[in-house]
């Protein structure tokens, strides 16, 4: 028997509980009403059948989902609790989700955990073996669509220890596979790429990894989680370093908590020869996390009014549908079945010797018409969701193909494609198109139009069915998306009320820890406190920030401490700003005080490197030569060699 879910882990009851529960009532109902249908006599036992069939179907889906709601919440809280470093924790749930869990869906999620975990502890052929199992389950029908990215993303994955492990034709294989895929998002892709890059660095084809460097630039380095996106900026060192560059001779790396392996060290086992020219970054401190946590929800009780009233504003009240739904099967279902007993059994007047009648043939009995129910619901039921899944996957490879061209810089196209799929009458499909929308917009540093789309998005959940399907990822992150933005805006307090209430009602959200770090990073950089925002950015590389989360990280830190980030930072920062027009446009509406800090101390470090000794020395030497070039019997000599 399974054992239970651990407390201390915090997972509340998903939202598609009720829902499910609803589903699970009606199908019970009919299976009854059909074994009742059945047992009055031989002629209805068919009629029973069908509702039976119908009741059973109904009572399998709500049963499968009541536990694909769990199952997704254990998993999810792994990834997080996997991303802030506590890996024994996320060992545990993923032992608890096996144990629990039959779905092949669920399962290949777990495998693919599991390879990512393996792989970050340097174990390769462990990680190798979970991607195999990941990219050879069998998909799901009724989430065949959803199966399709999961799948592209366990090719990608095996494809990308496959390159590191010397398979070449294995690796090859895979990223051709994922490179085909209609449903292989960015972030797949990007990881297939990368697994391309080593490649080319093993086989020693330098030019080659440059040009794919500069292709693929935009998917590599805004794609890929910090860990990877730490190889490729190593990778591209390695291509500006000369042979006598001190990247080679290796920095002095800090001592590593047993069983882990420093970035370099990783980098090692993926691609040794882009191992030298990955940097290490400062190791975590402790209680990190919580002062992240204390940070964005210590709200205060305004804001937290607030912010109960826009969840309350962003939905409809639950409406009475399903209990109505429930009432007229059970009418019906009643009616029916009186008028079948009352058609089939009316007495004869006394005396009078009943009426036989004699089927005539080609024609049908009235009682025949009552077979049109239970035949046209299962009908109906199994329509609905051929259907269902039909336009889901339609509708999933046009949002990928949009996110997929935004990757590629088509950020015209991308956006053209995702406003016509935000007013689309699928819900889920709305909600996520506005939210690209709005990551989009915030990437080009239009807050308030970010923060236009996020309200529309969560406008498009306002039913108690869409909000449950949406619970797992979809809503979290449009709250936590407006969570950003407010922060970014000035409104601390809301900001930090939005965070406590995402942390409330969606502890399992995948993203929650990367949700926390941005809101903090956001308020102490807007405040000027790069320090501040410094100190929180020394944690695990494994939380999943973006490239221009990491940017606003590197720039804190370079503006609280140049010397210790060093001139080559400080000028790989700067350079980066000069040619990233968008990266610069999104700083300085985000964090416009930490971006002003860097500058000052950027300046601050071209004068002080003008009074170093060697810089002295230089200047001193230049004088010298200044006055020997001035000197009478200099000028004379000058003058008689004309």
């Amino acid at each position: 028997m399974p054992r239970e879910l651990p407390p201390r882990f915090g997972i509340t009851p998903h939202a598609a509980r009720r829902i499910a529960n609803r589903q699970i009532a009606l199908g019970s109902a009919l299976v009854l009403v059909g074994a009742a249908a059945g047992a009055l006599s031989a002629s209805t036992l068919g009629f029973g059948a069908l509702f039976g069939a119908l009741g059973a179907l109904v009572l399998a889906i709500g049963l499968r989902a009541r536990s694909m709601g769990v199952s997704a919440q254990v998993v999810n809280k792994a990834y997080n609790l996997a991303a802030s470093g506590q890996r024994e924790d996320a060992s545990a749930l993923l032992d608890y989700a096996e144990e629990t869990c039959r779905s092949s869906y669920v399962r290949r999620i777990i495998d693919l955990q599991r390879a990512l975990l393996a792989m970050h502890r340097g174990d390769l052929e462990g990680a190798l073996r979970r991607a195999d199992a990941a990219a050879a389950r069998r998909a799901e029908l009724l989430a065949w669509h959803v199966e399709q990215g999961t799948i592209a993303a366990a090719h990608a994955l095996r494809a990308l220890l496959r390159a590191s492990t010397g398979d070449r034709d294995g690796a090859a294989a895979d990223v051709a596979l994922v490179q085909k895929s209609a449903y292989a998002l960015p972030e797949v892709l990007a990881r297939a790429a990368l697994a391309a890059a080593i490649l080319l660095e093993r086989a020693g084809d330098r030019e080659a990894l440059r040009a794919h460097l500069l292709r693929e630039r935009r998917l590599l380095v805004e794609h890929t989680s910090p860990r990877e996106r730490a190889l490729v900026r190593g990778y591209q060192r390695m291509l500006k370093a000369k042979a006598s560059s001190v990247y080679r001779t290796g920095a002095k790396r800090d001592a590593e908590p047993a069983g882990e392996l420093s970035l370099p060290d990783w980098a090692a086992r993926l691609s040794p020869g882009a191992a030298p020219f990955v940097r290490a970054p400062a190791r975590a401190a402790a209680g990190l996390e919580e002062l992240a946590r204390a940070e964005v929800e210590r709200a205060d009780a305004p804001a937290r009014a607030a912010a109960e009233g826009r969840a309350g504003h962003d939905r409809r009240p639950v409406t009475k549908a399903a209990g109505r739904l429930v009432a007229l099967w059970a009418v019906l279902i009643v009616m029916f079945l009186a008028l079948w007993q009352f058609l089939g059994t009316t007495p004869a007047a006394p005396g009078v010797e009943p009426l036989r009648t004699e089927p005539v043939s080609g024609r049908s009995s009235p009682l025949d018409a009552l077979w049109l129910v239970p035949v046209l619901s299962v009908v109906l039921f199994v329509g609905i969701l051929v259907v269902n899944v039909v336009r889901g996957g339609k509708l999933s490879r046009r949002l990928v193909a949009a996110h997929v061209a935004l990757a590629r810089g088509e950020d015209l196209r991308g956006r053209d494609e995702l406003t016509a799929l935000a007013r689309s009458t699928a819900p889920i499909t709305a909600a996520q198109a506005h939210l690209s929308l709005a990551e989009l917009s915030e990437r080009q540093g239009d807050l308030p139009a970010a923060l236009a789309a996020c309200e529309s998005g969560l406008a498009r959940l306002s039913t108690e069915a869409a909000r449950a399907m949406a619970a797992d990822i979809l809503l979290p992150s449009l709250l936590a998306e407006r969570a950003f933005l407010f922060a970014a805006m000035d409104r601390t307090a809301d900001a930090r009320a939005e965070m406590a209430l995402l942390a409330e009602r969606y502890p399992s959200y995948p993203f929650l820890e990367k949700a926390r770090l941005r809101v903090a990073l956001a308020l102490r950089a807007r405040e000027g406190d790069v320090a501040g925002a410094a100190r929180l950015t020394e944690r695990d590389a494994d939380v999943p920030l973006t490239a221009r989360d990491e940017l606003l990280a590197d720039v804190c830190r370079a503006a609280a401490s140049p010397g210790t980030a060093g001139a080559g930072e400080v000028d790989r920062l700067r350079e980066e700003l000069r040619v990233d027009a968008a990266s610069r446009r999104w700083l300085a509406a985000v964090a416009p005080a930490a971006l002003a800090a860097f500058e000052r101390a950027g300046e601050q470090r071209e004068v002080e490197a003008l009074a170093e000794p060697e810089a002295l020395a230089e200047l001193e030497a230049l004088a010298e030569l200044e006055a020997l070039a001035d000197a009478p019997g200099t000028r004379a000599r000058a003058a008689g060699s004309t």
